[in-house]
């Protein structure tokens, strides 16, 4: 795959009325997947894909965090979720502003 890798992905909860996130996927070359749950009762969703892998349904396969551009990308695949949303909040100028 020649596309830019997620480093950001933000789970979203429309349970309790309004879309909140819930959980974040953080991914850099270094360290790999990692993930912050806000939520732990809503987020829950978030850390089952984190310890089990995200559903890539067109190769009938899970996803590990171990595969880590492709686990970050699948998070972002279409998927029948009526309550959660996954979005890439990526940086995607940070390489080139001043900090």
């Amino acid at each position: 795959m020649n596309e830019e890798v997620p480093t950001r992905v933000v789970l979203y909860s429309a349970l309790s009325g309004s879309g909140r996130p819930v959980a974040e996927f953080i991914w850099n070359p270094e360290a790999g997947v990692s993930l912050h749950v806000i939520d732990p009762q809503i987020g829950s969703l978030a850390q089952d894909f984190y310890d089990q892998g995200v559903p890539l349904d067109r190769e009938c396969r899970s996803v590990g965090r171990d595969e880590s551009e492709t686990f970050m990308r699948t998070l972002l695949e279409p998927r029948q979720m009526t309550y959660y949303l996954f979005v890439d909040e990526s940086d995607r100028d940070s390489t080139t502003m001043d900090d």
